[in-house]
């Protein structure tokens, strides 16, 4: 009986590797598969075993305030049940004398020293412990460094390096505002932070806040740090590392593609930054309350899904982010009115999109649940109103919610054409009015076709290479291999 078991499972391993059957993938290495998900560390999740927190921070009276690094190691599973492969946590760099009072400081915007772990969130010991944590369940660990301005910094790097805090007007001019860490003074020292992190604690990528401010005097210094990183990664590769190894490096450059293409993008910089054009063509403008958004027959969703060069970035090579919402902006919720029938199935719809777009993808915690900010009388800015961070559902809008976008980016994990395929779009009428849109992916690399069917009616749409159509629901994608 045993040799047959095993004789079963070595016929089963054998068809999957044959007939590429599908379950959970390993990471690639690709930055293009890379589902994040991103916590304010303070708003986030707290363990009472853990450090204090803070007590005070941007958002309502009823926030949470206390969050902490074991709070985060509680909720990996939680994360990964998602379908997300990597974790973004605002930083976690020691803030507790920084200038700015307590609001800030709880932010981890506006760091005092970039090589020490906040005491308010825990200890080096917490911060190796979520990294391996993260690292045991197959999921990357994204810092975020905030290499334009700090809150205080006095102390020179362990190597010896200063941090010139003259404070300076990046190329962006007045509209990027003066930080205070002025470059070329400041580049060996940020070299330094970038790779430390990646070398001492594993760590696989970078989140860039206000990146432009790296920009300065007519010279893009994101090459120089990259190229610090890229240099470690690689070395960390050819001896045999696993982990510390991706060096993704994601910029904030508020604007858009031409904007970005003029900024971080320029003469070969960074390589990816938020897509802020991208977010505002499925979700809505950042600083608008109300979608707009895929209203015109599909057509937002062509433009999303199709290569970067033709919604105006630099080229193809560049690997845009696509997000929803983020801790700055409007929530994903708060662009779409309550009183809509179609409330969840409008975010299901986002999300869809999201988990089909080619290049890197952000969640924002909380978005899974269609979490708001009205509680803040009307909606509101999540920096003004930040919600507390929760990890199970509260009704069963908020389930149906959850457990569609589980579905849909697990569906992106399990098929490369999610995340690196090119698409082919088919529009349809349905009989009972209405419109719908079939796009096809391929991956030729790994010969992986799949199709997402958009409709905002209930339908019945054709999917070509599919024997039968795929029923679909109003505003609720489905999803489906086709070969």
């Amino acid at each position: 009986m045993l040799i047959m078991k095993r004789f079963r499972f070595f016929l089963l391993a054998l068809l999957a590797g044959f007939f590429g059957l599908r379950g959970a993938a390993a990471l690639t290495g690709d930055p293009r598969e890379l589902t994040i998900y991103q916590v304010m560390v303070a708003s986030f999740q707290n363990d009472s075993t853990g450090a204090p927190g803070y007590k005070a921070m941007w958002g309502p009276d009823n926030a949470m305030k206390n969050g902490n690094l074991r709070g985060i190691i509680n909720s990996l599973d939680h994360i990964k049940g998602l379908g997300a492969n990597a974790i973004w946590m605002t930083p976690i760099f020691d803030s507790s004398t920084a200038s700015g009072g307590e609001k800030l400081q709880a932010t981890g915007y506006f760091t005092n020293n970039f090589f020490a772990v906040d005491p308010h969130f825990g200890t080096e010991a917490d911060f190796r412990e979520l990294v391996d944590e993260a690292h045991k369940r197959g999921m990357y660990v994204i810092l975020d460094g905030v290499f334009g301005h700090h809150g205080g910094v006095t102390e020179p790097s362990p190597s010896g390096y200063e941090l010139d805090v003259t404070v300076t007007e990046c190329d962006r001019g007045p509209e990027g505002g003066t930080g205070n860490v002025s470059y070329p003074g400041s580049l060996d020292y940020i070299k330094e932070v970038a790779t430390y992190w990646i070398d001492k604690f594993n760590i696989d990528g970078w989140r860039l806040d206000q990146a432009y401010q790296a920009t300065q005097g007519g010279h893009n210094y994101w090459n120089e740090i990259r190229g610090a990183v890229e240099d470690l990664t690689k070395a960390r590769r050819e001896r045999g590392e696993k982990w510390g190894t991706l060096g993704y490096m994601v910029g904030e450059d508020w604007g858009t593609a031409d904007v970005i293409n003029r900024g971080v993008y320029r003469d070969g910089g960074l390589k990816s930054a938020f897509d802020f054009d991208g977010k505002a063509l499925i979700s809505g403008e950042m600083q608008d309350t109300v979608s707009e958004g895929l209203e015109n027959g599909w057509m937002d969703v062509v433009k999303i899904l199709s290569p970067a060069s033709s919604r105006g970035y630099l080229n193809d090579e560049v690997m845009p982010n696509l997000f929803l919402s983020n801790h700055d902006g409007y929530r994903l919720a708060d662009h779409f009115n309550p009183a809509d029938p179609y409330y969840y199935e409008k975010m299901m719809t986002r999300h869809a999109i999201l988990a089909a777009y080619s290049g890197p993808i952000t969640l924002y915690y909380g978005d899974e649940f269609g979490d708001d900010t009205r509680d803040a009388v009307g909606a509101q800015k999540d920096n003004i109103a930040r919600t507390t961070g929760h990890l199970e559902p509260r009704n069963d809008n908020e389930r149906r919610l959850r457990d569609y976008v589980a579905k849909v980016m697990k569906f992106r994990a399990e098929n490369p054409a999610m995340w690196r395929g090119s698409s082919e779009f088919t529009f349809f009428e349905p009989k009972n009015g209405g419109k719908a849109l079939v796009v096809i992916k391929r991956d030729t690399e790994s010969n992986n076709t799949v199709a997402i069917v958009f409709s905002d009616t209930d339908a019945t749409v054709p999917v070509r290479g599919l024997d039968k159509p795929v029923k679909v629901k109003a505003w609720v994608p489905e999803l489906t291999v086709v070969g």
